[in-house]
This record gives structure tokens, C-alpha cells and sequence, in this order.
């Protein structure tokens, strides 16, 4: 590499080698041309008239040589200079590849290939957030447009009672009330998908996160959830620490926890386990593990359950398809291996986080 960029230099600098080296020997000359006036009129100063005859050829020498000096600059320069005219003359949404000449100078097609790559990386990025926006507007479009509709209709008929007030069936308050906690579910959920993609976790400075003490609060967090659906919730830790951002850990076993609550029937097993384990290779990893003992997924589906707004044909359980894409997300954030398979005994789904060391 170093002598790639030492080569670069000296095609860039050896056009103005020659007119350098010019204008060293005739200030050289110069300064030898006024020392010889003086010493040849060692008693008094040498006539003017003598000193510009003397001095003459050399200044018209540096004159010609800083000229030369001049335009070889702007020559060695040019390419790069039109390369950042290109560059400053388009718009912010411009993101379209340079056009590279063949003649340019190769230390330049390389920068313009460096350019047009980080180019293309910006074009994917603003795609895939204009798909997320709509993809976002598009889920939360039909659940807050249920939620207007239903209270708009009780707005009527509360307008049009005698009191002005109606009565409700316990039904109705409990489907608007698991309605309003699926919307704002899928506003968290996308606020998330969002901090991450944006790069925020990424930007703050890691942490050393004690995994167990994660996992037994998520635990506590989620026994109501799996007492009301009578599941035998256990957990199965052991101290491991990991680097990284606590709050996006949390999130992250968050939602494989709610999911396999979410979608293991009544009287159902979930088991949520972390520690070291060994690897093959040899050594040992920090792991999270989620296991449920509910209606799994088909092999061929594994693929699919980390995309956006995905689920699983014939799913009961109410929920946005973000879940496992949010974990996913987090999971390369934190260089962590993402992995699913069925259950121990075949059945169910069993979710493997490895963290790197």
C-alpha cells in the first residue's frame, strides 16, 4: 500500500520536477551573479547598470522557470480539480456514478470508484428508508384507522343518547384496548428499527452488559404475561458479559421473549437460557437462548423470519412481523450469530444468539 501511494505521488510530482530543479539552479546563479559583482569591485558598490547585466539572464531564467512550474501544476492538477468541480456542482439527492475518463490518471479513477461506491451505499440506504417510511405508514395506516372509526362511532351514539353517554360492553373496551396496545407496540417497534438503522446504537460507546442480570430482569418482566396464559416460564442462567449497549440487549431478547410467549398455546413451555457454551473450533461464547415448545416453524421458513412485516402463514397471535428483524439488526450491530431451529424434543422453535468475544 505504501508504495502504491509513494508511486502516486512521484507521477503527480514528477512533471514538476524538471522547472523545480530549474528555478533551485537559477536562484543558484543568481545569487553567484551578485556575490561575483561584488568581488569584482571589492572597494565600491558595482554600478546598477552591471549588476541587471550580470543578474539578467538568471532572472528571465526564474521568470520562464516559475511560468513552466506554473502550468505544469495545473496540468498534474487538473484532473483532480475537474474531479471536484463534479463533485461540488451536484445536488444533495445526486447520487448518480461519476463518469470516469479512460485517459485519467489511475490515482483518480481510484478516487472516482471510491466515490461512486460510497454513492451507491447512500442510493441503498436512502432507498431502503423510503421503503421503510412506506412499508411504516402502510402498517400503522389500518389499526389507527380502526381505533378512529370505532371511537368516532361511540362519539355518535354517545351525541345522539338522551344522557349523552352510552354504555359499553366489556368486549368492545377489551378489543380497543388490545388494539391501542398493538399500535403502540408497532410505534416502538418501528421507532427501533429506526434508532438502529439510523446507526445510533452504533455510535454511542459500548458498555460491558452482565448478560444473567438482563435475563433474570426480562424474566421477572414477562411472568405476568406467561402466568396469564398458564406457561411454564423458566429461565436457566449463568454469569457471561458482553460488550455493547445495554438497552439495545434488552430490546433484542425482549422480542424473542414476546414472541414465544405470544405464540406458545395454553399451557405451554418457554425457556429462556444464557451463559457460556462450548463452540466448535474449540473455547467457549456468550449465548441467549429462547426455546418454546408451541407450533415451531417450518424448516423453509427460517429464512424469511427476520424480513420486515413478515409472518408465518396461518399465525393466530397478534403482532407486526418487526420482532425478529429488530433482532437482527441489533444482532449484526453487536456481531452476534443469529440462528433458529426447531425445540429439543422436535417441536417448537428455539432461538440461539452467539456473541462474539
Amino acid at each position: 500500500m505504501q508504495l502504491l501511494v509513494r508511486k502516486r505521488l512521484a507521477a503527480l510530482l514528477l512533471p514538476m520536477s524538471v522547472p523545480v530543479l530549474g528555478l533551485v539552479a537559477a536562484a543558484a546563479w543568481l545569487g553567484y551573479s551578485v556575490a561575483a559583482q561584488f568581488e569584482r569591485h571589492p572597494a565600491q558598490s558595482p554600478a546598477l547598470g552591471e549588476v541587471l547585466v550580470a543578474v539578467l539572464p538568471a532572472l528571465l531564467m526564474l521568470v520562464v522557470l516559475a511560468v513552466m512550474a506554473h502550468l505544469a501544476a495545473r496540468k498534474a492538477l487538473a484532473p483532480w480539480v475537474s474531479l471536484a468541480q463534479e463533485v461540488q456542482s451536484r445536488t444533495a439527492k445526486d447520487l448518480s456514478p461519476i463518469e470516469i475518463a479512460a485517459d485519467a490518471p489511475s490515482e483518480v479513477q481510484v478516487m472516482a470508484q471510491a466515490l461512486n461506491h460510497l454513492f451507491a451505499r447512500a442510493s441503498a440506504e436512502s432507498d431502503a428508508q423510503q421503503r421503510f417510511i412506506a412499508d411504516a405508514a402502510h402498517q400503522l395506516r389500518t389499526p389507527l384507522a380502526a381505533l378512529q372509526s370505532q371511537v368516532e362511532a361511540w362519539a355518535l351514539m354517545a351525541q345522539a343518547a338522551p344522557a349523552k353517554s352510552i354504555l359499553l360492553p366489556q368486549e368492545q373496551v377489551e378489543r380497543l384496548r388490545r388494539a391501542s396496545r398493538r399500535t403502540t407496540q408497532l410505534a416502538n417497534q418501528l421507532l427501533v428499527l429506526s434508532r438502529v438503522d439510523s446507526g445510533l446504537g452504533q455510535g454511542m460507546a459500548a458498555q460491558r452488559v452482565d448478560i444473567k442480570s438482563l435475563c433474570e430482569a426480562l424474566f421477572e418482566s414477562f411472568l405476568d404475561a406467561a402466568i396469564a396464559k398458564n406457561l411454564d416460564l423458566g429461565l436457566e442462567a449463568s454469569a457471561a458479559h458482553v460488550s455493547g449497549q445495554e438497552w439495545l440487549l434488552r430490546e433484542m431478547i425482549s422480542n424473542i421473549l414476546d414472541n414465544a410467549i405470544k405464540y406458545t398455546p395454553q399451557g405451554g413451555q418457554v425457556t429462556l437460557r444464557c451463559g457460556r457454551r462450548e463452540v466448535e473450533g474449540g473455547g467457549s461464547r456468550v449465548y441467549v437462548e429462547i426455546e418454546d415448545n408451541g407450533p415451531g416453524v417450518p424448516l423453509g421458513e427460517y429464512a424469511r423470519l427476520t424480513q420486515r412485516f413478515y409472518r408465518v402463514a396461518g399465525s393466530m397471535a397478534d403482532g407486526s412481523g418487526l420482532g425478529l428483524a429488530i433482532v437482527e439488526e441489533i444482532a449484526q450491530v453487536h456481531g452476534a450469530q443469529l440462528g433458529f431451529g426447531a425445540g429439543s424434543d422436535g417441536r417448537g422453535l428455539c432461538v440461539l444468539l452467539l456473541f462474539k468475544e
